[in-house]
C-alpha cells in the first residue's frame, strides 16, 4: 500500500477498536476503496465480528435478514421487531464475550432515505457506556452529499471517523507501477519514464485506470515485440480503449466516457420531465391500472397508425406500377442513343456500358441506400419509393434504371453474378494493422450486398475474418472475430436478416470458404465474404 492507504488503513482500524460508532470511508471510482477494505477486514482479530453488506438497495426485511445471516444467526424473520430483539441479544452477548461487532455497508451511495435511517437506529442498540456495534459505511464520494442534506444531520453528528482516499501522485503512480511489475516476477523497467507520465496523463492517478491502461500496453508492446513500452504505445492503447483521458482531479468524477468525435456527436434530446409520476405510487393498485390504461392506449394509436400507413403505401404501389413498367420497357429496348458506339468497346463492362440505365445504376446504389429508398426485388415492377415529402426528381429514371430487363443480366446490381463480377467469387473487407475499424473503400461495396441480402431474404452469407502470423495466436484469433462482427453489424443495421449471417473467427489459419486456402502472402488483415444463394 501507498502512503494515503496505510494512513486510511491505520485510522479505520483505530476507529472499530476503539468502538467509535460510525465510520466512513469515501473516495472516486476505482481508488482502491474494496481493497482497503479486504485488508482491514483481514488485519482485524477474531474478537471482531464483520457483517458485510455489498448492496444495499434491498427491501427492508430483505436487508435486515441479510445482515443476520452475515452475523451466523441462521434464523429468518419476518419482522421488523422479531429481528432488533434476536440481536440485540446477539450484541449483548458478544459484549459479554469480550467481542465487538461491526457491520461493513459497501456502496453505500445507493442507500435510499428510509433504509438510511433504519441503519442509523441500529446504533441505539448499546449499553450504558459502550456501543455493541460498529456501522462502517463504504462508498463513492457522492455519499458526502447525502448525509449533508438536513434531514441526515442526526446520523451526520455520529459519524467520528471520516476518510477520504485521494488518487494517486504522478510519484505514487510510478512506485505503484515498478511495484506490481516487481511482484510479477520483473527485475528492470518495462515502461519508460515517458510512459508512465503518459499513463498518469490518462489515469489521474486512479489505480483501476493504471491497471487497465498498462495491461493493454504489455499486451500490444508483446504484439509487436517489444523490449520496452514507451509513450507512443501508451497513447495508441489509449485511443484503443475509447477512454477519455484523465482531467484535472478537481474536476473529474473517476468514470470517463468512451471517446466519440465531436462533429459525430448527434444533439442529445430534451429529456422529458417525469416529475409528474412522482406523487404517482406505481405499487398501489390505482398507478398499476392507469399504467395499463396508458399501454393499451398507445398500443392502439400505434396500430391505427400502421394500419393506415400500410394502406398508404399499397395504394401508391398500384397508381405507378403502370409508369414504372413503361420506364423498363425503355431501358430494354434497343437503339437507344450512343448503345453501338459504347458497345464497341468489348470487355467484361460492355453490357453496362452498352444500357446507359445500367451504368449509372451502379453508382446510383449508394445513394439511394443513403436516402433510405426502398429497392425493388430483381425483376420487380415496383418504383422506388422515396421517403420524406414530395418525390425528387429523376426517380422515375432511378427506378427505371435499377429495374433489369432479366433476373440473369449480370450488368444488375442486385444480382449476385454483378456482385462477383464487381467484387470477385469472395467480396473482401480490407482493415489496417491491428484494427477493426471499417474502411471508407468498402461501403459501398457492402451496401450493395446488404441490398441483395434484404431483396433476396433466402440468402445466407458466411463473414470469415482473417489476420497476418505476427503476434500471439489467441490474440489474433479474437481480432479477427472482432473484424468479422463489425461487418456483420454494419449489414444487420442495412437492414439484413441476423439469422442469415454467420461470423467464423480463421485468424492466422489458412482455412478458406469452399475448401479453398488462403495464401499468406498478400493481404491478410480482411473479413471474406462468401454468399450462398440456393439458385446460384
Amino acid at each position: 500500500m501507498g502512503e494515503k492507504h496505510q494512513e486510511a488503513l491505520a485510522v479505520l482500524k483505530y476507529g472499530i477498536l476503539d468502538n467509535k460508532g460510525f465510520l466512513l470511508l469515501t473516495g472516486d471510482v476505482g481508488t482502491g476503496k474494496t481493497t482497503l477494505l479486504n485488508a482491514l477486514i483481514d488485519s482485524l482479530g477474531s474478537d471482531v465480528l464483520v457483517a458485510m453488506v455489498a448492496d444495499p438497495g434491498l427491501a427492508k426485511m430483505d436487508f435486515f435478514n441479510f445482515v443476520a445471516d452475515s452475523f451466523g444467526l441462521n434464523t429468518r424473520f419476518k419482522s421488523k421487531g422479531e429481528f432488533l430483539i434476536f440481536l440485540k441479544n446477539y450484541l449483548l452477548d458478544l459484549n459479554q464475550q469480550n467481542k465487538q461487532a461491526l457491520l461493513i455497508i459497501d456502496e453505500c451511495q445507493h442507500l435510499n432515505q428510509k433504509m438510511l435511517e433504519e441503519v442509523r437506529l441500529l446504533s441505539n442498540i448499546e449499553k450504558a457506556s459502550t456501543k455493541l456495534i460498529n456501522i462502517f459505511f463504504v462508498g463513492q464520494s457522492e455519499f458526502n452529499n447525502v448525509i449533508l442534506r438536513p434531514q441526515n444531520r442526526a446520523i451526520r453528528q455520529r459519524i467520528t471517523i471520516n476518510y477520504n482516499i485521494a488518487s494517486l501522485s504522478q510519484e505514487e503512480t510510478s512506485d505503484y507501477i515498478r511495484f506490481r511489475l516487481g511482484v510479477a516476477g520483473s527485475e528492470e523497467p518495462i515502461f519508460t519514464s515517458a510512459a508512465i507520465q503518459e499513463v498518469y496523463n490518462f489515469s489521474n492517478g486512479y489505480p483501476r485506470l493504471i491497471n487497465i491502461i498498462c495491461d493493454q500496453a504489455l499486451l500490444t508492446g508483446y504484439v509487436k515485440e517489444k523490449k520496452h513500452v514507451d509513450e507512443t504505445i501508451v497513447a495508441e492503447c489509449a485511443d484503443e480503449l475509447k477512454i477519455e483521458p484523465g482531467i484535472s482531479i478537481e474536476e473529474s468524477d473517476a468514470t470517463p466516457e468512451a471517446r466519440t468525435q465531436k462533429e459525430a456527436v448527434a444533439p442529445t434530446a430534451k429529456p422529458v420531465p417525469t416529475d409528474w409520476l412522482t406523487p404517482l405510487q406505481l405499487k398501489t393498485p390505482l398507478g398499476i391500472a392507469l399504467v395499463v390504461v396508458f399501454i393499451i392506449w398507445v398500443g392502439l394509436v400505434v396500430t391505427f397508425i400502421f394500419n393506415r400507413s400500410s394502406s398508404d403505401a399499397t395504394n401508391s404501389t398500384m397508381g405507378e406500377a403502370s409508369v414504372e413498367q413503361t420506364s423498363q420497357a425503355a431501358v430494354a429496348a434497343p437503339g437507344s442513343p450512343g448503345e453501338e458506339p459504347d458497345s464497341q468497346h468489348g470487355g467484361k463492362n460492355s453490357r453496362d456500358l452498352a444500357q446507359p440505365g445500367r451504368a449509372a445504376a451502379v453508382e446510383a446504389v449508394p445513394a439511394v441506400i443513403d436516402n433510405q429508398a426502398s429497392v425493388p426485388t430483381v425483376g420487380s415492377p415496383t418504383a422506388i419509393q422515396p421517403t420524406g415529402e414530395g418525390k425528387p426528381a429523376g426517380t422515375s429514371q432511378l427506378s427505371a434504371s435499377l429495374a433489369p430487363a432479366s433476373r440473369e443480366d449480370a450488368g444488375d446490381p442486385l444480382s449476385l453474378e454483378f456482385i462477383r463480377e464487381t467484387y470477385g467469387r469472395y467480396p473482401e473487407v480490407l482493415f489496417g494493422f491491428d484494427s477493426n475499424n471499417l474502411e471508407d473503400r468498402s461501403y459501398d461495396m457492402l451496401n450493395v450486398i446488404s441490398q441483395f441480402c434484404i431483396a433476396h431474404p433466402e440468402v445466407l452469407v458466411v463473414l470469415r475474418g482473417y489476420t497476418d502470423r505476427s503476434g500471439v495466436r489467441a490474440y489474433n484469433l479474437k481480432l479477427a472475430e472482432f473484424r468479422a462482427d463489425m461487418v456483420k453489424a454494419y449489414l444487420v443495421g442495412k437492414g439484413v436478416r441476423v439469422e442469415a449471417i454467420t461470423t467464423r473467427a480463421i485468424g492466422p489459419d489458412p482455412e478458406g470458404p469452399g475448401g479453398t486456402t488462403v495464401p499468406y502472402d498478400g493481404e491478410r488483415r480482411k473479413v471474406l465474404i462468401e454468399i450462398i444463394s440456393p439458385t446460384s
